[in-house]
């Protein structure tokens, strides 16, 4: 038992270390069947009440493989009913997702599965969501960033916390301590042939490539690459928020669909954080970091750095890059956006930045006050009964099904209705956001209020939602 008791303490440890839950806390556990994510369930079912938390099961079926994919979700199933725990077990076609996308299986897989986590997530008001993910796996992931051409950001590898919500707390874990730990509990696992098909490179990267490095060179690679990721992390945490304050230091303004930033301020900036600072806006205004490569950074740098007259460049997702002199301008193309499933933690109080919408919303709680109307429709802000709302409020894109009962209304109108009665055209309604507790609608943010938590004569306090839009 001491080995296993050893790995339960080093995964409480790093759960403690990175805060990674809080008690009273709902955790989605995303469950393949594999070793990983079985031991994950185990050791986070014997934790659940020293950290008083709560778990649900999540597992989903990418469709790739038949009948062996039944098979495992027929095992989770089980496996969740013999600890007792809520299991939500869905299918998705994820090639046809990624045929309609025009992105490879694997990262079309990776998108519907994040995206089927957020939402057993908001059905059953969990405020995070733990994968499987561990050591082995950090190296391999560093790896191929350096095999494909990557920064300092590609080091840090997978976070053990990402956007307050998804959580990894096997990350310090090595995989033949978690083959051990099945073996010692007798833990019966599914094995997924495809993590054996060498055509996918991080396969290669697993079965040849990482093994002759830690035979032939360095028998701690594993443990190298994950202490170099652990220094990244920290440096990388440094320099964007460094960079972070010298854009908003340069903004002059930020629309929309448009971001206006000063060129003089910006051509004196070291180029370690200007390559920051351009990411930075690019993600403002297009909400992922994806698709802009080095390539694209560095002929925005050039010209930025470049002085002169008039430039204008074309980057990828519909975004155009102009510099005029003393200004420099992101602008994009919103019509043509697909705007991807996010989700936050609303921070009550706090400031709650939604990348993919290039906005945030502010809360803060005030002691109510006769001036203070649940009303303001179609305006920036909302007053709530703070003390009728159930934690935790959740910030996200609208999903297909979703009900509201407006403040005015009696009853329940599906969102889409209500939005087709607004005149809201469709390229526009996924750029609304919604605030969120459970499956209930708190606010069509900037539209209107949800009815059961309107400020009343009876209420104490208020919670203030107000759109903060750059």
């Amino acid at each position: 038992m001491g080995e296993s008791m050893s790995l339960i303490q080093l995964v409480e440890e790093q759960i403690k270390k990175y805060n990674m839950v809080n008690k009273g806390e709902t955790v989605v556990v995303g469950v393949s069947g594999g070793p990983d994510s079985m031991t994950l369930l185990h050791i986070l079912y014997r934790l659940r009440e020293p950290l008083g938390i709560k778990l649900v099961v999540a597992h989903l079926n990418h469709q790739f493989r038949g009948a062996e994919a039944d098979a495992d979700a027929q095992f989770v199933l089980d496996a969740a009913r013999q600890l007792k725990l809520a299991a939500f077990v869905e299918s998705r076609d994820v090639s046809a997702y990624s045929y309609t996308h025009g992105i490879s299986h694997q990262v079309g897989a990776r998108e519907v599965r994040y995206s089927f986590l957020g939402e057993v997530a908001v059905k059953t008001g969990a405020s995070r969501v733990a994968l499987g993910h561990h050591a082995d796996d950090q190296a391999e992931t560093i790896l191929l960033h350096m095999l494909r051409g990557t920064g300092t950001s590609g080091l840090t590898g997978m976070l053990p916390v990402r956007d307050d919500f998804y959580i990894r707390p096997l990350l310090a874990v090595r995989r033949r301590q978690i083959e051990d730990y099945c073996r010692r509990h007798d833990l019966v696992t599914r094995l997924d042939s495809s993590n054996l098909k060498t055509e996918y490179m991080r396969n290669q990267v697993r079965l040849e490539l990482l093994p002759v490095l830690e035979k032939k060179y360095n028998p701690n690679f594993v443990d190298s690459l994950n202490r170099l990721a652990e220094i990244c992390r920290d440096e990388d945490d440094y320099l964007e928020h460094q960079a972070e304050e010298v854009f908003f230091r340069a903004r002059i303004s930020s629309a929309g669909n448009a971001l206006c930033l000063d060129a003089g301020r910006l051509s004196v900036v070291p180029q370690a954080l200007l390559r920051r600072v351009i990411r930075r806006a690019w993600t403002e205004i297009c909400g992922v970091q994806a698709d802009l490569n080095y390539r694209h950074v560095e002929q925005v740098m050039v010209i930025i750095n470049g002085g002169g007259g008039y430039r204008q460049i074309d980057l990828p997702k519909g975004v155009t890059f102009k510099k005029n002199y003393d200004m420099i301008e992101f602008t994009l193309d919103r019509k043509n956006k697909d705007i991807p499933f996010y989700q936050y933690l609303l921070k009550v109080p706090g400031i709650t930045y939604v990348p993919e919408l290039g906005l945030s919303i502010g809360a803060e709680i005030l002691p109510v006050d006769g001036t203070m109307e649940s009303y303001g429709f179609g305006s920036g802000q909302g007053y709530f009964d703070y003390d009728l709302l159930a934690a935790p409020l959740i910030v996200r894109r609208r999903l297909s099904g979703d009900r509201f009962a407006p403040l005015g209304l009696d009853g329940t109108v599906k969102l889409k209705k209500f939005f087709i009665d607004h005149k809201i055209p469709r390229y526009q309604r996924d750029c609304i956001p919604l605030v969120v507790s459970g499956n209930d609608i708190v606010w069509v943010v900037g539209m209107r209020p949800g009815g059961k938590w309107k400020v009343t004569d009876n209420t104490v306090n208020c919670l203030r939602l107000h759109i903060i839009d750059y």
